[in-house]
């Protein structure tokens, strides 16, 4: 093996958690960046099947996410679910669906990341303030998720096929179909369509309680037209749309209350993307990435007319240059956001903000054993909000890191990051006439974070271990309930993010085997977060130890068990009360009883013992009696795949 270290652009390599997917660990992982794909195969691959997804029979972020220590996912419908990237919510991450910016939030009491996982291919997480590349504004990290292209379904040598899903879920009496086609219009372009059909009843907790207002109906639809050229060119056009209707909560992230009754809701997002990109073989000077983008998310309460709206275009354009010793990323970013809100009783309110930003991200191989990756980004936040406020923000975002591998089965990496986040549009839903403001002197968020990463391989099992500390100085948020000015956003002091992920990974033959464990703790000015006011900040969880087992009995037969523990916490936010802990157990089965896999039988049981609890990254509960539904019991799902 040669022991030159060749990374991709990264900050930081191993993630801890990413061995529980891919227990087959390479020298180009990355530690702070954990990458939710099915195959336990390299990250360069293209054709990724989704194995980790069609085991869980992945019906929503959490069951997409679950198996990663430091990440959660809280809420119980599928509009209240939030992510959380070490106790941090996935507002204050950068978030991209095919690098189409995923900006602000329409309503505080909803999930902001809306996304259907039959149609991903790949998941990528960044932990933590990281690199250039990460795009403007990234204080806690990045969540990047990626979809389906056609070549990603066709087989080897075969021009046009079909794949039919469809699956069923006890708990809820929930039904999922979809229809996938695709195939080679020409030997340079190749075309998909996907439509995906859910319909879900109210589920169960784990003591029988049939949970009011969860049930759904969803439609999900995605379109590619893909072009490959000499020169490695490629153009890609898609479309991607999802609607999630019914009666909901008003307030869907808090349980059935008298001041929170349901609604006639309507949920929508819209994405499309236009991108380009060329990289011929021989030309070091030349690869070009250039991606364009429109999206848009809506909220609409039928009763009332009232509709929130969060829409986005921007442009992304690189290139990159690569050296016998290193290579260097460059480019230029623009985007712009415009929130607004109207209903029956007023007028139409908006809020518009642009983003410009340039950067750079270099790696150099200064010893055959050490990797140095640096680079900076500057943008200019320049907004207008709903009161014809204006604010301007501009600095300077850099990073570096230094990876050192002695040998073949260790490496070491040191990275410092910042970040620098202006004043952006604001949720939609809190622009109404006499609603929030913006304080007169409201100034930009500047992040720090800082992390050691250790990893160790030797004769099947992988060690690894990742401490970081990180800062939010001036976090915008808004006051407590009777403080002066409570409805005005203002910087609000300083948020440390500091914490550890532990993992060991083991993979012998057809077994794998994987633990990992995170502690995190989170504070705004010295108090946990995760409280009554502040959960857009992020969310505060006791010790989480995820495990999981698979058995490979033979090439079309393979089963596997995960679970997930988490401690119970008591250091919470003065008006949150204790978190109790809990363990859950899920199981898998997977058959494929033709020779050509054409077939795929997969039965999924979640929640095994029909455990009672509420997910500590959901809402509550709180001193003033609200709190989020208490997490589905036992849950067995039956699904069955045929590509034809």
């Amino acid at each position: 093996m040669n022991k030159n270290i060749k990374l991709k652009h990264s900050v930081l390599a191993l993630a801890v958690t990413s061995a529980l997917i891919s227990p087959k660990l390479s020298a180009d992982q990355q530690f702070d960046t954990i990458t939710v794909t099915g195959e336990r195969i390299s990250l360069s691959e293209t054709n990724i099947n989704q194995e980790h997804l069609e085991k869980s029979q992945a019906s929503d972020l959490k069951d997409v996410l679950k198996n990663e220590a430091d990440i959660s996912v809280g809420g119980t419908s599928t509009v209240s679910q939030k992510v959380y990237v070490r106790d941090l919510e996935s507002n204050m991450l950068n978030v991209t669906i095919d690098g189409a910016k995923q900006s602000a939030s329409t309503f505080h009491h909803q999930g902001s990341i809306s996304i259907e996982p039959e149609l991903l291919k790949q998941v990528e997480v960044q932990a933590g303030a990281g690199d250039a590349l990460s795009g403007a504004g990234a204080l806690g990290g990045a969540i990047n998720f990626t979809t389906k292209d056609p070549e990603d379904l066709l087989k080897e040598d075969e021009r046009f096929g079909a794949l039919i899903k469809g699956s069923y879920n006890t708990n809820a009496s929930a039904y999922k179909t979809s229809l996938s086609l695709y195939g080679k219009i020409n030997n340079h372009w190749s075309a998909m369509a996907t439509v995906v059909q859910t319909e879900s009843d109210n589920y169960e907790d784990g003591n029988g309680n049939e949970i009011a207002y969860t049930e759904y109906e969803q439609q999900n639809g995605l379109v590619k037209v893909v072009g490959r050229f000499d020169n490695n060119q490629r153009v890609g056009i898609s479309f991607d749309h999802r609607i999630d209707d019914g009666e909901k909560l008003l307030r869907p992230n808090w349980a059935l209350a008298g001041n929170n009754p349901s609604v006639e809701m309507e949920a929508h997002r819209t994405t499309s993307k236009l991108e380009y990109s060329i990289a011929p073989e021989n030309n070091q000077w030349l690869a070009l990435d250039t991606n364009a983008y429109y999206t848009e998310n809506n909220i609409t309460r039928v009763d009332d007319d009232a509709e929130g709206k969060i829409s986005t275009y921007g442009v992304d354009i690189r290139n990159s240059n690569h050296f016998s010793d290193g290579s260097i990323t460059y480019g230029l970013d623009y985007r712009r956001d415009k929130s607004s809100y109207q209903s029956t009783s007023e007028d139409a309110r908006d809020e518009k903000g642009d983003v410009y930003g340039i950067y750079l991200q270099a790696e150099f191989q200064l010893a055959q054993a050490l990797l140095l990756n640096l680079g900076s980004r500057y943008d200019i936040y320049k907004t207008t909000d709903a009161d014809q406020q204006k604010f301007e923000s501009k600095g300077f975002s850099p990073n570096v890191s230094v990876l050192f591998s002695p040998n073949d089965d260790l490496q070491l990496e040191l990275g410092f990051a910042q970040a620098m986040r202006g004043v952006e549009v604001r949720e939609s839903y809190l622009i109404y006439t006499g609603g929030y403001t913006n304080a007169a002197d409201l100034k930009e968020e500047r992040a720090e974070n800082l992390s050691f990463s250790i990893d160790y391989n030797l004769a099947g099992v992988a060690l690894s271990a990742n401490v970081y500390y990180a800062t939010i100085d001036d976090v915008i948020t808004y006051g407590e309930w009777g403080e002066t000015n409570y409805t005005e956003f203002n910087n609000d002091g300083e948020l440390v993010n500091k914490g550890v992920t532990l993992g060991v990974s083991y993979n012998w033959s057809a077994l794998q085997a994987s633990v990992a464990y995170n502690h995190s703790v989170s504070e705004l000015n010295g108090e946990p977060i995760g409280g009554y006011y502040d959960t857009d900040l992020g969310i505060s969880t006791g010790d989480h130890v995820n495990t999981s087992i698979s058995y490979q009995f033979s090439d079309s037969l393979e089963f596997g068990w995960s679970g997930q523990f988490v401690a119970r916490l008591t250091d919470t936010h003065d008006d949150v009360l204790e978190k109790a802990g809990y363990g859950v157990h899920d199981l898998y089965g997977q058959w494929q009883p033709l020779k050509n896999d054409s077939l795929k039988l997969t039965l999924t049981v979640s929640n095994l013992f029909d455990k009672q609890y509420r997910d500590q990254s959901t809402f509550g509960p709180t001193i003033y009696g609200a709190s989020g539904d208490m997490a589905p019991g036992r849950d067995m799902r039956i699904g069955l795949a045929w590509a034809l």
